[in-house]
C-alpha cells in the first residue's frame, strides 16, 4: 500500500488560511484606517465651515454694536436739537406772548373800570384796580374767564370807596389769574388723548 504524507499538504493549507487571515485583517484595518481618515477630514472640514461662520457672525455683531452706537449718538443729537428748539420756542413765546396777553387785557377790559396794578411771577398774575360798580368788576371778570389768554380768574377782594370829582362811589377790586402766553399750547395739552 502506497503512503502519502498529507501532513505538508494541511501545513501549506493552515499557511494559506493564516495569510488570508492576515490579508483580510490588513484589508479591514486599511479600509478602517482609511475611512477613519476620511471620517476625520470631514470634520475638521466641518469645524473650520462652523469657525468661519462663527467668524463672520462675531463681525455681523460687531458692526450692528457700531450702527447701534451711531443710531443712539443720532437719538442723543436729536434729543439735544429738540432741547435747542424747545427753548427756541420758550424764547419765541415769550416776545410775543406776553404783547398778545396785554393786547387781550386792553380788549376784555370795561370803559367803566381801571387797572391800577398788574403784576407777573411765573405765570401767576394779580390785577387790581378800581370800576364805577361791582357789575363792571364782574363783567371784567366774565372776560377774563372767557379770553384764552387768562385761566383760574378768581376775585379776592372788593371794596366800596368814595369817590372823587365826577363818581360818587366806586369799587376797589383784587383778581388773581393764571396767564397763558401760548393758548394753542395749552389747548393741545389739555385735549384728551394729547401729552404736552
Amino acid at each position: 500500500m502506497v503512503r502519502i504524507n498529507l501532513l505538508p499538504v494541511r501545513v501549506s493549507k493552515k499557511k494559506e488560511a493564516g495569510r488570508q487571515q492576515l490579508v483580510v485583517f490588513a484589508a479591514v484595518l486599511l479600509a478602517g484606517l482609511v475611512g477613519n481618515y476620511f471620517w476625520a477630514a470631514a470634520r475638521a472640514s466641518d469645524l473650520k465651515g462652523r469657525e468661519a461662520k462663527l467668524a463672520r457672525t462675531r463681525e455681523d455683531i460687531a458692526q450692528l454694536e457700531r450702527i447701534i452706537g451711531e443710531v443712539k449718538n443720532i437719538k442723543d443729537a436729536q434729543q439735544e436739537l429738540q432741547k435747542k428748539l424747545d427753548v427756541l420756542e420758550k424764547l419765541k413765546q415769550g416776545r410775543s406772548g406776553p404783547v398778545r396777553m396785554l393786547d387781550e387785557l386792553a380788549t376784555v377790559t370795561p370803559r367803566q373800570l381801571w387797572l391800577t396794578k398788574l403784576d407777573e411771577k411765573a405765570g401767576a398774575m394779580s390785577f387790581a384796580g378800581s370800576a364805577a360798580s361791582i357789575d363792571d368788576v364782574s363783567e371784567f371778570m366774565t372776560r377774563l374767564k372767557q379770553s384764552k389768554y387768562f385761566a383760574k380768574v378768581e376775585l379776592k377782594k372788593t371794596t366800596a370807596v368814595k369817590g372823587t370829582g365826577r363818581t360818587e362811589r366806586l369799587v376797589n377790586f383784587e383778581i388773581s389769574a393764571t396767564a397763558r402766553y401760548n393758548p394753542l399750547a395749552a389747548e393741545t395739552a389739555g385735549a384728551p388723548g394729547k401729552k404736552g
